[in-house]
This record gives C-alpha cells, sequence and structure tokens, in this order.
C-alpha cells in the first residue's frame, strides 16, 4: 500500500513540473517569408530605326540567393515625357506598358537566356525611360530593374550603295552617306555608323559587328572565316542628346570569302651572274597572306618555263647554281598565297641573262 501511495505522489509531481514548464506567453506564430526574384541589373535600350528594343537577363536566383524555380512573368513598366515641355527633374510615374508570361515567351525561344521586346508605340521628341519587374507564380514582384532612357527623334535614312570586296583575309566595305533624315529633313547629329553581319540562314544580331561606331565611309572586317558566304548591311547613327539611334538596315550585300585573288606579280627582277652561278633579286611582294614565292628558268632556245624551287622560297632572292658557261638563260618569278588551293600570281616580267 505504502509503495503504490509513493507512485502516485511521484507521478503528480511529475505532472505538475510539466504543466508549470508549459506556461506562460506563448509568442506569435511567424509565417515563413516567401522569396522574390532577383533585382533585373542588366537592362539595355537599343534605339533602332521604328521601335526600341529592350534586352535583359532572364533571373535564376530569387533575393535570397535561393534558385529561382516558380518564375511566371515580367512586367514592362515605362515613363514618358515631352523632350521640350516635360519636366525633367519631376518624379517618373511608370505605368505598366506590356507583360510578358514566361512560359509562352519560352515555348517560342526555347534556348534564349534574355528577354526581348520591342516597342514601337512611340512618338518623336519624346523622353522614354524603362524598367523591368519580374514575378513569380505568387504574384510576388521583384524589385525594380535598373532603368534605360531613349531620348526618340526621327532616325536618318540608311547609307546608300553598300559594297563588299574580298581582300586578302579580311573583307572591305564601302559605302555613301545618307542624304536626309526620314522624314525629309537635312541631316543632323550623323555621328557615324553600325556594321552588321550573318551566315545565309541566321538573322542579324542586335549587336554590331564592331563595338566602337565607324566614323570613315569604308571599312576592314577581319573576324571572318574563308570559304564562307556571308551577308552584311549597314545602319547609320545619329546621337540625339544622350541617345544613339540607328536608321533602318541598307540594301545587305552578299560576299563568298573563297580566296580567289592572287598577289601581285613580283617586280624588279634582275639576274647578276658570278663565279658559282646567278644571283636573282626582286623587290618584296607586301600582301598579308603572302606564302613566298616560285622562280622559273629557261635556257637555250626551249620554249616551256621549268620550276626551279620545289617549295615555296620564302626570300626575295634565289642562287642558282645550276648554270653552264656559255649558256643563255632567262627567268622569272610568281608569288603565291598561303590558301588551299593555292592562288600563284603571274609570271614576272622576263630577265635573260648570257652566263
Amino acid at each position: 500500500m505504502k509503495s503504490t501511495t509513493k507512485l502516485l505522489i511521484g507521478f503528480f509531481c511529475i505532472l505538475c513540473i510539466t504543466q508549470f514548464s508549459s506556461c506562460g506567453k506563448k509568442g506569435d506564430p511567424t509565417a515563413p517569408v516567401a522569396a522574390v526574384p532577383e533585382e533585373i541589373k542588366d537592362l539595355t535600350a537599343h534605339p533602332q530605326e521604328r521601335a526600341i528594343i529592350l534586352i535583359w537577363s532572364i533571373p535564376k536566383e530569387n533575393a535570397d540567393g535561393s534558385q529561382l524555380l516558380d518564375l511566371k512573368g515580367f512586367k514592362i513598366l515605362r515613363n514618358e515625357i515631352d523632350i521640350k515641355k516635360g519636366c525633367l527633374s519631376c518624379p517618373k510615374r511608370f505605368s505598366l506598358l506590356y507583360d510578358i508570361d514566361y512560359k509562352n515567351y519560352m515555348m517560342n525561344k526555347p534556348q534564349a537566356e534574355k528577354i526581348e521586346y520591342s516597342d514601337k508605340d512611340l512618338h518623336f521628341k519624346n523622353i522614354y525611360t524603362y524598367r523591368i519587374v519580374s514575378y513569380n507564380t505568387s504574384n510576388q514582384l521583384s524589385p525594380r530593374s535598373n532603368a534605360q532612357e531613349v531620348f526618340w527623334d526621327i532616325p536618318s535614312l540608311p547609307p546608300n550603295n553598300l559594297q563588299a570586296e574580298l581582300k586578302e583575309k579580311s573583307v572591305i566595305l564601302t559605302w555613301e552617306e545618307p542624304g536626309a533624315l526620314e522624314d525629309g529633313s537635312s541631316l543632323k547629329g550623323l555621328v557615324g555608323y553600325n556594321l552588321y553581319r550573318r551566315f545565309p540562314n541566321e538573322t542579324y544580331s542586335i549587336d554590331p559587328v564592331s563595338s566602337e561606331l565607324i566614323t570613315t565611309l569604308a571599312c576592314r572586317d577581319k573576324g571572318i572565316q574563308m570559304d564562307k558566304d556571308y551577308l552584311y548591311t549597314l545602319r547609320a547613327v545619329r546621337k540625339v542628346r544622350e541617345t544613339f539611334i540607328e536608321s533602318g538596315e541598307c540594301e545587305e550585300v552578299t560576299i563568298n570569302t573563297t580566296d580567289r585573288t592572287p598577289p601581285d606579280a613580283p617586280t624588279g627582277l634582275f639576274a647578276l651572274p658570278v663565279k658559282t652561278g646567278i644571283l636573282l633579286k626582286w623587290d618584296e611582294n607586301e600582301e598579308s597572306d603572302l606564302n613566298g614565292y616560285n622562280i622559273y628558268r629557261k635556257s637555250g632556245g626551249k620554249a616551256d618555263f621549268k620550276k626551279l624551287n620545289e617549295t615555296p622560297f620564302s626570300q626575295s632572292s634565289y642562287f642558282d647554281k645550276s648554270v653552264k658557261a656559255n649558256e643563255h638563260y632567262t627567268y622569272a618569278v610568281t608569288a603565291i598565297d598561303d590558301f588551299k588551293p593555292i592562288n600563284e600570281s603571274e609570271r614576272s616580267k622576263e630577265v635573260d641573262i648570257q652566263y
């Protein structure tokens, strides 16, 4: 009986301790904070002909660094003011320009790593400022992206008469200046040109061949591959305030980069007899793709030349030891390039000598 009483008393004490230790004021339950997409920081704007093209990278993470798995779309925000009448220092009032559904966009461009949108609802002599906001399936918004401001005005007409010529291992392009702006008014603010290049089965990139404006009416494109077909176009660039506005594309030109152009024929060939043979010298060719020279000789009354060297001769001189006394010789030299198959120049002017 006594042992049973002790057990009951012990159990009662434990129960009281448990109850008292759980007493006290409970805190409010804290709901988990949902992650929002990270801020877009690389928004760019490309004013081109009749549109402003916006480009930005697809975010991969949330603002807290976790992986973004529930991206739903992008909201394009725009502020618009008149260049002359608007208040440049006033706070900008952004409104929704367009809402891009992420899944639908990727269905059309499954390999895309960036989003591209063309704003064509524009009015000349206006300032447009853009920001991008992404959002997830819970419709939670990211912070606003960096801003892009565009001073929009009438673009130039495209350049005229674009021509392309293969020269050694590069393409030389020339063109003529546009005569006016698109509305026919006098050409103002022209600062240069942007060149674009593509293969026949591709579209032109948004980025020009060169990162810097071309400020002359000709350029050399060295970034080509040989034995390929290329298409080129050109856009004139007008500067309005701090904005560079591109014209439409000029008529494109096509060129094949298979090198069928031989070097120039060597010049200045002369022959000098010495005790042990005949020394030949000529002026060095200046082509960048020059691979060397071939030396030809015929003797006596023979009609055909014979090539003396087995491989291209790299120097602009040659010593012919295989000559005989009292023999008449005629020499000529050609230049060859490093293309396969090689292109060989016409023969130089012949030189005759009696040894």
